[in-house]
């Protein structure tokens, strides 16, 4: 069964919020949270599986600030 067949006959449960739990973790706001995919993956890695372990099937990148725009502020 493909995603969009599973979406039409269950609820899936997504993980939330990356940056949040980076932060909470003692990384500050001023960080570029996406640069740490290659910085510092195991906290990355920590925090997905922290939301599989609690149940969930959707694991999205961490990509949030991934864009030209964002990523400008920081070189």
């Amino acid at each position: 069964m493909n995603l969009l067949e599973r979406l039409s006959t269950e609820t899936l449960l997504a993980d939330g919020a990356m940056g949040t739990m980076l932060h909470a973790r003692g990384i500050g706001f001023d960080k570029c949270f996406d640069e740490l995919n290659l910085t510092n993956p195991s906290a990355v890695a920590e925090i997905h599986r922290a939301y599989i372990e609690a149940g969930a099937q959707l694991i999205i990148t961490n990509t949030f600030g991934a864009n030209r725009f964002k990523l400008a502020k920081h070189g």
